[in-house]
């Protein structure tokens, strides 16, 4: 069952997953991860308190743990919980609605997989004090984002 340019099968929000879309997810998951962790890293040593003086850093275990949890919570959702929207009953009521519409759909996931992304990302910076939260998540969610488009156009993967 090939992979569309959502992440997701076509029609496997009928079906459910078959591997190869659980094996591009975690293909595509390795990558994110490669990318954003050093991202975060850095920024998770650049952390203030409430008056905006830096915090004393962390250990390396502990911004490992949190720069994985950041694209770790949001992944599988920009991959298998966003692309159903966009085969859903909703997004069908949309499309007949505003037809127009449909020639955009890939760009529109786009937009709202990412937004989601850095927007639930920059949150938990935000939360463990990060300076400018979601400049980082952005810088983070753009380089993953970019690359992974950039390695599927050149070798088609993920």
């Amino acid at each position: 069952m090939a992979v569309d340019g959502l992440g997701a099968c076509a029609s496997g929000h009928e079906r459910g997953y078959d591997g190869a879309v659980i094996s591009a997810w975690f293909s595509a998951f390795v990558l994110t991860q490669a990318i954003e962790v050093p991202i975060y890293l850095v920024a998770l040593g650049r952390r203030a308190d409430a008056r905006g003086s830096a915090l004393p850093p962390e250990s390396l275990r502990w911004r490992l743990g949190f720069g994985f949890l950041a694209s770790m919570a949001t992944h599988p959702y920009v991959w298998f919980v966003i692309p159903a929207l966009f085969y859903s009953s909703l997004w069908l009521a949309a499309v007949t609605t505003w037809p127009a519409l449909l020639p955009w759909r890939h760009v529109l996931f786009f937009i709202t997989a990412e937004s989601f992304a850095v927007l639930a990302e920059g949150l938990l910076l935000r939360a463990l004090r990060v300076r400018r939260p979601l400049l980082w998540a952005l810088v983070a969610n753009a380089a993953s984002a970019g690359t992974g488009m950039l390695t599927r156009a050149l070798f088609d993967w993920p």
